[in-house]
């Protein structure tokens, strides 16, 4: 496919793209735009700091994400995008003033050529270096008027929530949830003899294939059948499957077969020697095997090989809709691998609504556990800080155009823009990094 092309000519229209790059509606966020060149690389999101706080606290969130720019090979330029319920009446002028003051001077200081800074209140938008911006801004409607919004509805196809409602679940009505709780005790039951009676075993094999299954889901019709999302759903329960499918899922068929047959072999030895599969695996990998390493570095975002983002935005809209169908004690597993998913793409705070759901039906789920330690650490993963491929033509091609402020043929690319999200923790005042 080849990459769409959009010009944004004014800095209004500049505003009505930044939503659609980072695929969601940004609301008491900050959004700074990265730029390697006259080309996008990066989006960083973070929850805004409480009006009023002490400069100490809006100096060490500035520093911060002026580091978190600096990991980003390459960045040269920022756009800050202050998003606030604020408005520009009450303020007497253009809202969090004081934050964005600090943040700029700590964004130049650390290299950056500051091409503008912006704020969209709930009233108003305007330009903290525009000194002629009036006292009441300028009217939202330029933003919502700005024929971009248009045409890149059409050639991204690509409709916008916000953060909370990524999260928010799928309608499926009684008969459907039924109809798929009996396919799936079905299953179970198969599951079940086939562990009494190996010679089950290459038959449920052939209907219950992960990676077969894995590949063909991204295929399905939205909602899938009953007996897809029970197949699905079922052998997720498993935690191997569970990890390997979602890998797979970001990653392609190839890294699927390659964890499937870690997994299997894990299995032969588990059966072998009676162990737990966590004790095995611990001592595979201390033991320095490249497979299971590799799994795990995927896992833990430890390696600079990008995800394909249109198979995850397939597989969230597929795992949402089964968590949607599936019986509750059943979500946990799929939840999860929704949360991960999410934290592949950079939506950290989606991330962790999902694992709080998995929590609330089980506190016990380990995986659950896991990735909120992993959200709450603030690790990103270092995908999210890869140079794009060049040779890339698969994503959308966003571009910004503005001779007086950001320099001839400025492009915002989908290929290269990765929305990182960062909270602000109130109790120890310091910044929690979120997403990747």
């Amino acid at each position: 496919m080849q990459p769409t092309r959009v010009k944004a000519q004014k800095t209004q229209d500049f505003l009505a793209l930044v939503p659609q790059l980072l695929g969601f509606l940004p609301e008491t966020s900050a959004v700074l735009v990265a730029f390697r060149g006259n080309r996008t690389c990066g989006a960083l999101r973070f929850n805004l700091p409480e009006d009023g706080a002490s400069q100490k606290v809006y100096k060490r969130i500035a520093t911060t994400l002026a580091g978190m720019l600096c990991k980003i090979p390459g960045v040269d330029a920022v756009v800050p995008v202050i998003y606030t319920e604020d408005s520009f009446v009450e303020a007497r002028g253009i809202p969090r003033e004081g934050f964005a003051e600090i943040l700029n001077r700590r964004l130049e200081l650390s290299g950056f050529l500051l091409r503008d800074s912006l704020c969209v209140s709930v009233d108003a938008w305007g330009s903290y270096l525009d000194p002629q911006c009036p006292a009441g801004g300028h009217p939202l409607s330029d933003i919502a008027e700005s024929p971009l919004n248009h045409e890149v509805a059409d050639q991204a196809e690509r409709p916008l929530g916000t953060l909370q409602n990524g999260a928010e679940p799928v309608g499926v009505n009684l008969a459907t949830k039924e109809r798929l709780a009996r396919v799936y005790r079905r299953y179970h039951r198969l599951i079940a003899r086939a562990e009494n009676a190996p010679e089950l075993f290459p038959t449920l094999g052939a209907l219950l294939d992960p990676v077969a299954i894995a590949e063909e889901a991204l295929t399905w019709s939205n909602p899938p059948t009953e007996d897809d999302a029970a197949a699905l759903l079922v052998l997720v329960q498993s935690p191997p499957n569970r990890d390997q499918i979602m890998v797979q899922f970001a990653f392609g068929r190839e890294e699927g077969v390659r964890a499937h047959a870690v997994n299997q072999h894990y299995a032969r030895l588990q059966q072998k020697t009676g162990r737990s599969l966590d004790d095995i695996v611990a001592e595979e990998m201390d033991s320095g095997d490249a497979s299971a390493q590799h799994t795990g570095d995927i896992m833990l975002g430890l390696q600079q090989e990008r995800p394909d983002v249109d198979r995850i935005r397939m597989a969230i809209t597929l795992l949402r809709t089964v968590v949607a169908m599936a019986p509750h004690s059943a979500r946990p597993a799929p939840l999860c691998m929704l949360a991960w998913l999410s934290w592949a793409l950079g939506s950290g705070s989606v991330a962790g609504i999902f694992v709080d759901q998995a929590l609330g039906i089980d506190p016990q789920y380990s995986m659950a556990n896991l990735l909120e330690v992993l959200l709450e650490s603030g690790h990103l993963p270092e995908w999210a800080f890869a140079m794009p491929r060049q040779d890339d033509e698969t994503s959308d091609d966003l571009g910004y155009e503005n001779d007086e402020d950001f320099g001839e043929d400025a492009t915002l690319s989908d290929d290269a823009l990765w929305a990182f999200e960062s909270e602000h923790n109130e109790d120890d005042d310091e910044v929690r990094a979120a997403g990747g």
